[in-house]
């Protein structure tokens, strides 16, 4: 995970180097000049860039850095990123690392902020924040429709912020926060079904090993049926998102594909197996598929819970699932990063570059959500208020998928929509890292 405050996501294939096996080790000799630190951007895409056919012939020394990767990319590219390891404000800040929360600003009876969750221990939770709380200001400010992204902009660039919380002022430190993404993992019964819940937040692999004891759990309690949550979580670790796919779905063996990539004239396509995707996570040791054996769950189907900030991983999860077992998505459609991309460096160069390089496809070959993965059943959370805590059975996504475990299929279920003017997960959505290796 790079700091601060910057989690993965966007799919990013790494490469121990970036160049020629034969070449000498470079000795820094100090500062690179514009045009050297140009020329390595421009160089660098040529090779790995998805839409290197688009590149321009000569460089352009006139411009910075960052203005110059940006003229760069693709007007299709929403997710290539270049930052400078020794500078802090390059990095993205991200409000529930940052500050302990994630919230949506929302249209009903007036704008408002309605906190979706709070990491334990943080700050704000031991303010008494939870989940389902309203403010109406933040820095005093009240909330207003035109507002709503320049306030949490502001709140994301101090070093502290209020909130107007149910009358309440409270101070939240700006902070470099973690968590455990597993929040919330249970069993119940449902009729003669044992249902297992999941609120997943973040594929870690520091957490790997809890997630297995979870499994572990659900298949010792006897679960046939399993609602993942997925939706805040904007991605992680693909050795994460492997481990948890094959735990769920029956007919996957180490040797079975988990995803393919394709790239450009350069690259060509890349075949990910279970096995080869298990053995690299980005922290701790490869995790053996046989290991896993007795915490399999082997379901023929599996509800998963998403919404707009679905992101990355948890979208490659969704969608490589589907080979193998069914899929029922519920809630809203999932954010859209169906793309993966590269790590690249140089000893002289201050900055790392990150372009797009590959399409992620799953192992029949079925890709193309750059617009999202729509749900089977389309449910705003915020439809019913205030926020049920986090797995509660009345929670309108997961009542959805506890009636159709039921057999009550056509039982009602809110489905109407509320105005959102900002969703303060986005950015995590929109800027993180996950390795592929």
């Amino acid at each position: 995970m790079l700091r601060p405050a910057i989690i993965a996501l966007t799919v990013l294939i790494f490469f121990a180097a970036c160049h020629k096996d034969n070449a000498p080790d470079v000795t820094p000799t100090g500062p690179v000049t514009q045009q050297e630190t140009n020329k390595w951007i421009l160089d660098s895409m040529r090779y790995f860039y998805l839409w290197n056919s688009t590149l321009p012939a000569t460089v352009d020394t006139t411009l910075s850095t960052t203005d110059y990767f940006a003229s760069l990319k693709n007007a299709e590219d929403r997710f290539s990123f270049l930052y400078k390891p020794s500078d802090n404000s390059t990095y993205p800040k991200y409000m529930l690392y940052q500050y302990g929360i994630l919230f949506s600003v929302i249209e009903q009876d007036g704008p408002k902020g309605v906190v979706q969750l709070v990491i334990p221990g943080s700050v704000a939770a031991l303010n008494g924040i939870k989940r389902g709380d309203y403010f109406t200001a933040i820095n005093g400010n009240t909330l207003t429709s035109s507002n709503a992204s320049e306030l949490t902009a502001a709140m994301l660039a101090g070093t502290s912020a209020t909130l107007t919380v149910n009358d309440a002022v409270i101070t939240l430190p700006a902070q470099q926060l973690g968590e455990d993404p597993l929040y919330q993992k249970d069993t119940f019964m449902v009729k003669d079904k044992v249902v297992a819940y999941l609120f997943y937040n973040y594929f870690n692999d520091t957490y790997n090993t809890a997630l297995q004891q979870a499994f572990q759990a659900f298949k010792n309690a006897g679960a046939s049926e399993l609602i993942l949550d997925l939706r805040y979580n904007p991605g992680g670790s693909v050795a994460a998102a492997a481990l948890l796919n094959a735990m769920i779905a029956p007919g996957i063996s180490e040797q079975s594909l988990f995803a393919k990539y394709t790239g450009n004239n350069h690259l060509g396509s890349r075949d990910v197996t279970y096995k080869s995707a298990l053995s690299v996570p980005e922290s701790g040791n490869p995790i053996s598929f046989s290991a896993l054996t007795d915490k399999r769950l082997s379901l023929s189907r599996v509800f998963i819970i998403s919404g707009e900030a679905t992101a990355s991983a948890a979208e490659l999860t969704i969608n490589s699932l589907k080979p193998y077992t069914q899929v029922i998505q519920i809630g809203e459609k999932t954010f859209g990063k169906d793309k993966g991309a590269v790590i690249i460096s140089d000893a002289r160069i201050p900055w790392t570059l990150m372009p797009i390089t590959y399409n992620l496809l799953n192992a029949n070959g079925t890709g193309g959500y750059t617009s999202g993965i729509s749900p089977d059943y389309t449910i705003d959370e915020m439809s019913e208020l205030p926020l049920k805590t986090l797995g509660n059975h009345t929670d309108p996504l997961i009542a959805k998928a506890i009636s159709i475990i039921d057999g009550n299929a056509k039982t009602t279920t809110h489905t109407g929509t509320i105005r959102h003017y900002y969703n303060s997960q986005i950015p995590a959505a929109q800027k993180g890292i996950m390795i592929c290796r």
